[in-house]
């Protein structure tokens, strides 16, 4: 599978894959039986391409730097899988990682992966602006790409060349993504959504 970790936005697989297990309080994703990801970190999907609703649970293992197969093999066999993962996928980081069962609300059923740090809790990755606008979840896609354009100081004409779509659509982006974070410039525009997506973590 080719992974996109979102490299227009200039940050590595890396930082994504650590603000998703730093800032996370419900795990990394949660599979149905044949481990289709019906929820994963905003982290985990930029890192994965975004897009799709569905992705398979086994794909997020592999980012995690999990031998998917030896894990497979043991939750075949014994209904679980628990590692450490060390070094290569995320350089000296150690990560702790467990595929489990998971039974949910109405009977729902399936796996639940969970990732944290190895140990003690290291401290938080930093994470800049850009980064913070992308993880947001109050913008779609649209507007995440709107707002990271306007964050490095590009005009309504120059995004929607960027993004192919006409001006007035921009404007009716950034009128609309003002008002609902009641912002007047785009400098407090960006501290807000920042400030927001910082307050959900």
């Amino acid at each position: 599978m080719q992974l996109s970790p979102g490299r227009e936005f200039g940050f590595s697989s890396c930082d994504f894959v650590l603000a998703a297990i730093d800032h996370s309080s419900i795990g990394v994703a949660v599979c149905d039986r044949d481990f289709t990801a019906h929820f994963r970190n905003p982290a985990i999907n930029q890192l994965l391409g975004g897009g799709a609703d569905a992705i398979h649970g086994l794909a997020i293992l592999g980012v995690l730097g999990v031998d998917v197969d030896a894990a497979m093999s043991e939750i075949a066999s014994q209904g679980r899988w628990t590692g450490v993962i060390e070094g290569d996928t995320l350089g000296a980081v150690e990560l702790y990682v467990t595929a489990e069962p998971f039974d949910g609300a109405n009977n729902a059923a399936g796996w639940l992966i969970t990732a944290h740090r190895y140990g003690a809790r290291a401290a938080p990755v930093s994470l800049t602006d850009p980064q913070l606008i992308a993880l947001s979840g109050k913008l779609t896609a649209r507007e995440r790409e709107v707002v990271l354009a306007l964050q490095e100081g590009a005009s309504n004409k120059a995004i929607a060349l960027r993004l192919a779509i006409s001006p007035r659509t921009v404007e009716f982006h950034r009128a609309r993504i003002m008002q609902r974070f009641a912002a007047t410039s785009v400098v407090e525009l960006v501290r807000k959504v920042a400030g927001d997506t910082l307050a959900t973590m």
